[in-house]
């Protein structure tokens, strides 16, 4: 305690100066209007820069809640849209009726990892079983697919990126009855290519290539991107087909799990047609 009374008694003088000169800058200011307006100007745009950086900062520490609310909105909408038509009455124009009929549901994930420069990339997830996820689920944004769901655990999923070389989408030509499997071409990570496409198909440059719904993995309709170059070789049956997917991999952050509820049902009715004819 008398430590701290002998710097205080030190500082004395400082602390004289320091309040004669508060004093002074107040008296110039309310007696001088130049100086008044000068003072009022100066605190007024300070005021104003530190609202204005708080409120950034406000609107920063919000971005993670608004993310989480735009991928919910976002994975309602992909489900509305997946389950168009299922439950259509003749007599209407409803395309969409009672959500426990839907086929398709789809859950927001976060990527945790991603690989695009492999033959053969993945990518982590951050769900899994408890949140519902299972293994042959397809992954998609809403730009497009980004793979399949391989692997499952309690709070983990690893899925097959699109990127890889062993991963086949089955695609259609949108607006037209020609489908075959999208494949990576494994060089460029926006270029596929497609196959099975009949030369006799009005097959043209620009024409955009979205899942069939063929596979009980998808749902129709999903953007995979547009016909880039096509060409036919003599004596060919089929298009060389080369497409820019409408999504970059390198930049995925959140994605959309797809789960659908009649997958089981689906497969084991074609198993059964299959062991029958066997």
């Amino acid at each position: 305690m008398f430590n701290l009374l002998q710097l205080l008694l030190k500082l004395s003088s400082f602390f004289v100066f320091i309040v004669l000169e508060i004093i002074c800058f107040s008296l110039i200011v309310k007696y001088n209007q130049q100086q008044s307006d000068v003072y009022v100007n100066t605190v007024n745009h300070f005021t104003g820069v530190v609202q204005e950086k708080s409120a950034a900062t406000y609107q920063y520490f919000q971005l993670y809640d608004e993310n989480i609310r735009l991928a919910r909105e976002n994975s309602q909408l992909l489900e509305r849209l997946a389950n168009a038509g299922i439950n259509v009455q003749s007599e209407t124009d409803t395309a969409y009726t009672d959500s426990l009929e839907a086929q398709y549901t789809f859950i927001e994930a976060k990527v945790i990892k991603n690989s695009v420069n492999q033959n053969h990339n993945y990518l982590v997830l951050n769900k899994g079983k408890k949140d519902g996820i299972t293994e042959h689920s397809g992954v998609v944004t809403e730009r497009g697919v980004v793979g399949i769901v391989r692997k499952v655990s309690d709070n983990f999923a690893v899925a097959m990126s699109i990127l890889h070389r062993q991963t086949r989408i089955n695609a259609r030509i949108r607006g037209k009855v020609f489908f075959g499997p999208l494949q990576w071409k494994g060089t460029d990570t926006r270029l596929f290519n497609l196959e099975d496409i009949p030369k006799h198909a009005p097959v043209i440059k620009g024409d955009t290539i979205e899942t069939s719904g063929y596979s009980t993995i998808f749902p129709e309709g999903i953007m995979l991107g547009t016909i880039e170059k096509l060409s036919l070789d003599p004596g060919s049956n089929f298009f060389n087909i080369e497409v820019r997917s409408s999504l970059d991999m390198s930049t995925i952050q959140h994605v959309y799990i797809v789960r659908n509820l009649l997958r089981s049902e689906q497969e084991q009715l074609e198993q059964a047609v299959q062991k029958e004819d066997e």
